[in-house]
Formats: C-alpha cells, structure tokens, sequence
C-alpha cells in the first residue's frame, strides 16, 4: 500500500520517499513535513518487528516535538482480534502527542482493505495537493519492504487467476494422522511470476452442506436476494463465496449480539474477552444461529453481519527457475469434530476434495517482501520447518541448486512420524547425496516416549548454530506460530546464551538484533 501510495503521489507531481520502518532513522522524523503511515497489527496490538524500534521510540522520553510535522495513518488489522489496528492508533496517537497535524482521520482497514486503502491514497494526496503545496517531498512510512515492487500486479484478489490443477499427490503414508497434499498447478500465458519465501492466495468457497446447515439454523431459504457491493443474488450463493462460514470471529458475534437481545448469555460472552475465546474455538455460523436463534432474522442482515470470506495464503513450494510456468503447494488437509458436527477447513478441504485435477482455483500472489533468500548466494542459511511449514523450504533449496549458490543450506524438520510423516523425503536424501543440502536434522516427535521437536535438535547442536549464526548464516522459520515460533525463539535465546556465555538479557538482545538485521526471519501462522 505504501508503494501504491508513492506511486499515486507521482502521478499528481508529488514524488514521494518510500521507507521501510525497519530502515528509517526514527530521529529522522523532526525533520519531516508530510508523512503518510502505514502500518499493520499484529497478533493482540503488537507491531510488526518492521516497526517496533520506530514505536519504542516515538513512545519513549527521546522522542521529538513534531510541529512542523502533517500526517495521515492508514492502519491495517483484523477485527477478530481484540487490539483490532492497535499499532497504527498507537502510531496516530503518539504523533499528535508530539504536535504533529492530522491531515485526516485515521482509517482503520479491516481484512477488505483494498477499497477503504485506496479511498485514504486519495484523501490524502487531495489534501496534501489543495493545501500544502509546494512542500518537501511527501514520506510514506510502512513496516513492509516496498522498495521493491513486484513486477506483476495483473492479478489480485478482486481480479484472480483462474489456475488449471496440474497435480494432487498425498504426502502421508498410510495410517498417518495427517492429510497433506502436494499441489501443482499451472501458471501457463498467466505472466504471473514468483520468487520463493512468496505466497500463493487461494479463493475458495464454502462446501455445499455447512451452507445448507447455516441457512437451516437462520430459517432463511436459499433463493432470497441480498445486496452485496453493488449486485444483486441468492443467498445461498453468497453465503456459499461471498461470506466467512467455517470460522466464528469476535467482530461477528459482537454484531450477531445486538440483533439478539434476549439472549443475555450471547451478550455476556461478547463482552468478556476470557470466555470469548474459548467458546469460539471450534465453533462456527452455524453453531451460533443454533444456539442463540434470532426471531426474523432476514437475509439481509445475515450476510451484513458475517465477515467476507478471505483468501487462503499458502507459502508456494517451488521455484520458477525449477518449475517453468508451475507453482507448487503442501496443503495440510483440515478436519475435525466439534460441538457435535463434522468440520473442515474452508480452503484445505476445497483443494483436497473439490478442486480435481483438470479443473481451476483462483489465486494470486501474495509477495513477501521478507522472507526472502539472502541477495549473496554465498551466504549459508538455517531453515527449521514443521509439518506443512517445510513448503517454503523446498523452494529456497530448488532455487539455490538451480543458481548453483555456494552458500550452505541446512535443514531441520519436525513431524509426528519418520514412516508416515516425513514430507518430500526422497527429494531432501537427494539433495543431501548432491549438495543441495549440507546438513539435515529430523525430529518425529512421536517416534519415541520423549517427545522430539526441531527446536530441540536446535538446541542439541547448538555449537554448530551458533558458529554458522556468527559466520552471517541467516535463520528461517516456517510453521505454527505458537507451537513453532516462540518454541524456536526460546531454543535459539539458550543456544546464544550457552555458546557465547552472555547472560539472559544479553542473549535476547542478541537475537533480537538478529530479527533487526533481517537474519532471522519468520513466516509463522
């Protein structure tokens, strides 16, 4: 948005800076006079890694008087969470604080930005161009790394990629726990192109019976006609790809409340963030208009009250330069029993069951401007994936073998079982045989009494980390964000702790640098 933003400004005669938060000097801000800002939330009203040292700052004693300073925030964030865009009213706040100038409100963008985003650009630069002009240069300030653009912009969520499934192979053995599939599907005439560390979007739709089953509870028939951004159709088939089914969110039920008051139960629980999120875990749509029925619910309302329904990002695992006109997916398959009924992923289940091969999904790319390989192919590199967050991994290994990169490239992976479990094996033994990889760790948790993890065989070859971290190796994580994330963080504090002899604090701030440096890198979920 901040690269949209720069260019939109040109367009005027406006040339604007484009700056990455995690490279901007933040005392360089008593110097500025028009900032556009544009930052995320994440988690509960955390700000990206991109963006904390600019926070810390702003919110610390250091921090400038900005009178010359005029300003507009764009935040982004999700209104299932709690600190729904806290980052950017902290950022909005603060600058005030210090004497800077709203240019306009703050906007606060939901998981529909695109619309309220671009209405914001142009707000802004009519402000910027009826008021304050001729001024320096406008700053736009963002914690994603713009300054390179993707080349491809053809195709996004509003206008996808209809992508022939080329392939559907299951990855487990048989008497696994798990469902995981990998899925090739063709870029062919698209132009879409990739790099790895990207991500791939996927517009599903929700299954025919969790439709039935929503439209069952709300007593409401399939064929009724509701208004959705300017069209008229049936509701079934909005609710079908137009509106979140398999997923129950804070934002929904604090919406569905009010059209219920006699339920004081439902208001109760919308209003107590510690019962909330247990009583959402495992339920969705259909569960709620089960048990909290509401008298002449109509159709109309039904759908303003859901959230859209979201793309799926998947981390692509391939590379272009192996695969020509192909991209590739693991797709860990979801389903599960809960409250009584038989549930699945909305996405997963569609490619796993849905979507055959011959026939099209809808995608994008989803560029990551982060989670990148390192610019010099001599650089040796760390990647720790568990489960389905091997699949980034497969495309850093292809592309540097196929860039014939001289840096070493060791991978630790982690899953319940070596029979069942062990994803792309015959293709990660080979790639150890040729050079591909120098080291491999596994750790399959249940094949054992004490339970292994991949942070704990980083831990166990610590020495080895360490060494490679100190000679500018750069860390990748891949995986889920609680069980993987902060285990890994944790394990990787001790080995700094353990190999340098630094005490606790000196050890965090170690790595804490290291996430500063863009060394160690994570796309957790």
């Amino acid at each position: 948005m901040a690269r949209q933003a720069a260019e939109a400004a040109s367009k005027r005669g406006l040339p604007a800076t484009v700056q990455d938060m995690n490279e901007y000097a933040p005392r360089n801000l008593a110097r500025e006079q028009v900032l556009l800002l544009i930052v995320s939330t994440h988690g509960e009203g955390d700000p990206p890694v991109a963006a904390e040292e600019l926070h810390q700052f702003l919110g610390s004693p250091r921090a400038p008087k900005l009178p010359d300073l005029r300003y507009a925030v764009l935040a982004l964030g999700d209104s299932s969470y709690l600190h729904f865009c806290q980052t950017g009213r902290d950022f909005d706040e603060r600058l005030a604080t210090l004497g800077a100038r709203r240019l306009l409100d703050r906007v606060e963008c939901d998981v529909d930005y695109q619309a309220r985003a671009a209405t914001w650009i142009a707000d802004a630069l009519d402000k910027i161009s009826t008021e304050l002009t001729p001024v320096a240069s406008p700053t736009t300030a963002s914690p994603a790394a713009v300054i390179h653009a993707p080349e491809n912009l053809a195709y996004t969520r509003e206008h996808p990629w209809s992508a022939p499934v080329l392939a559907s192979i299951q990855l487990n053995g048989r008497g696994s726990t798990k469902e995981t599939y990998h899925m090739e599907l063709d870029l062919a005439s698209s132009g879409l192109t990739y790099e790895p560390g990207d991500a791939l979007a996927v517009l599903a739709t929700n299954e025919d019976p969790l439709v039935e089953e929503v439209l069952r509870a709300a007593r409401l028939s399939d064929t009724e006609l509701v208004a959705l951004s300017g069209e008229e159709l049936p509701l079934a088939a909005a609710l079908a790809s137009r509106r979140e089914l398999s997923v129950l969110t804070r934002d929904v039920i604090e919406r569905y409340a009010l059209l219920a008051p006699q339920h004081a139960a439902l208001r109760e629980l919308a209003t107590d963030a510690q019962r909330l999120q247990p009583y959402l875990y495992g339920r969705d749509v259909a569960d709620l208009l089960s048990e909290f029925p509401v008298d002449n619910l109509t159709a109309q309302v039904l759908i303003e009250t859901l959230r859209p329904l979201p793309s799926r990002a998947y981390s692509i695992a391939s590379s272009l330069l192996a695969h020509p006109d192909e991209v590739h997916l693991t797709v860990g398959a979801v389903r599960y029993e809960a409250h009584g009924r038989r549930k699945h992923g909305v996405c997963s289940s569609y490619l796993a069951d849905r979507i055959a091969v011959g026939e099209t999904a809808r995608v994008f790319v989803e560029h990551n401007e982060y989670f990148k390989l390192p610019a010099d192919p001599a650089t040796d590199i760390i990647m720790l994936g568990a489960g389905t967050g091997i699949a980034p991994f497969r495309g850093f290994v292809e592309e540097r073998v196929e860039l014939g990169a001289t840096g070493r490239n060791w991978l630790l992976f982690g899953n319940p079982h070596f029979t069942t479990d062990f994803l792309y094996q015959t293709e990660w033994l080979q790639h150890l045989k040729r050079g591909g990889l120098a080291r491999l760790d596994v750790a399959f948790s249940r094949d054992q009494a004490a339970k292994v993890y991949v942070q704990d065989r980083l831990l166990e070859n610590s020495r080895e980390v360490f060494s490679w971290l100190e000679g500018g190796a750069k860390l990748y994580v891949c995986g889920d964000k609680v069980r993987l994330g902060s285990a890994v963080q944790d394990a990787l504090t001790e080995v700094v702790r353990r190999e340098a002899d630094l005490p606790q604090d000196e050890a965090i701030a170690y790595v804490r640098n290291l996430r500063k440096q863009r060394r160690y890198l994570e796309d957790v979920y």
